[in-house]
């Protein structure tokens, strides 16, 4: 009986030793549900997305670059960064190797430059010879790019044949200098790494859709971040390059400052204001505005019903218009509400470095 109920008392002690995890191990553990569909999501984007990625090597005179694309059709064009041939052109006698695409499974083709636009940095070329199986990339909506949003940043970077990096948006930073210039509008900022070499390649949604173009790099103390250009923008610029050979950017003819910048003295001067919209600093009597008859001093609130809180809000919304459109700009003058209507016109940049062989 007292054997028994020795053996029964170190049955209990061995099942309760059992029970606890050895000294120094870590018991194994299973991956979270949510962080393995996450995972599940990039591979399936990469996997998505990679055959339409590919690596630019352009030859010139002076020096050589070496950049990302997206193959936009299965014609053979591809979209990348404009400042990849700034200060460009091809050697002597070997245009026809001056720019060559390498696809993902290490095909080299011979491409040639169709146009590029500097204001959105984007330009195209296209292969001489494309092969049956180019596979195009899907395109998304940028207008509905939200911060916080997951995205992957795709290019080859550093001499590499294709890197991926994930981040989020961080912000859809606006930039509009006192001019409004047709250059200085709202890009989608990333903290997914972008390193040189990536300029012109994709930036996606987890759909698999590109939502970006990478085009420059900002690093400092806080950290570094890629801006990319929306691909609404891209793919209309992309268009007009193709059928056109050079880009035509809307414009109405107003420099622009944001209200908020205003101080107190220019706010009495000013008088009467909305709490938000668009300041005219200026107007170009020969264009579209001047013609409409707006004045320094208003301040633009809309176009055709769209609210304007800010300029690049209103850069934005004219950048979206086609050239010889007609819309309706609501403004506010000495406190009353107005609107007057005008057309768009097509401003072209200063001649681009393939102009100018």
């Amino acid at each position: 009986m007292q054997a028994s109920w020795l053996c029964a008392v170190a049955l209990v002690v061995l099942e309760g030793s059992a029970a606890r995890p050895a000294r120094g191990r870590t018991p194994p553990t299973s991956e979270p549900p949510p962080a393995h569909a996450l995972s599940h999501a990039f591979a399936a984007v990469a996997q998505a997305i990679g055959p339409s990625v590919v690596r630019l090597e352009v030859s010139g005179k002076r020096e050589d670059a070496t950049a990302s694309g997206v193959i936009l059709d299965t014609r053979g064009d591809v979209v990348t960064s404009s400042h990849v041939f700034d200060g460009w052109s091809p050697p002597v006698g070997g245009e026809a190797e001056a720019i060559a695409v390498v696809l993902v499974d290490g095909r080299r083709l011979s491409a040639e430059l169709v146009g590029l636009d500097a204001g959105s940095d984007v330009a195209v070329v296209r292969l001489r010879q494309p092969p049956r199986d180019l596979s195009s990339a899907r395109f998304g909506d940028s207008d509905e790019a939200t911060v916080g949003e997951w995205v992957l940043a795709f290019g080859s970077p550093l001499g590499l044949d294709q890197t991926i990096t994930a981040g989020i948006i961080s912000s859809r930073p606006q930039q509009v200098d006192e001019a409004g210039s047709s250059a200085q509008r709202r890009y989608l900022l990333t903290d997914a790494n972008v390193n040189p070499g990536d300029s012109g390649g994709p930036l996606v949604d987890l759909e698999g859709e590109v939502v970006g173009l990478t085009t420059s790099i900002s690093a400092g103390p806080g950290g570094s971040y890629g801006y990319a250009v929306p691909i609404n923008r891209v793919r209309r610029v992309a268009v007009s390059l193709i059928k056109e050979g050079h880009a035509l950017h809307p414009y109405i003819g107003v420099g622009l400052r944001d209200l908020r910048d205003l101080d107190a003295g220019e706010r009495r001067r000013l008088g009467a204001m909305p709490g938000s919209g668009a300041l005219v600093s200026r107007v170009w009597h020969d264009a579209p505005a001047g013609r409409a008859g707006l004045r320094r001093g208003d301040v633009i609130t809309s176009v055709n019903d769209h609210e304007v809180p800010t300029p690049a809000d209103l850069v934005e919304l004219i950048a979206e218009q086609e050239v010889g459109a007609r819309i309706i700009i609501g403004f506010a003058r000495g406190g009353a509400n107005r609107t007057v209507p005008m057309s768009i016109a097509g401003y072209r940049p200063a001649r681009s470095p393939t102009e100018s062989r």
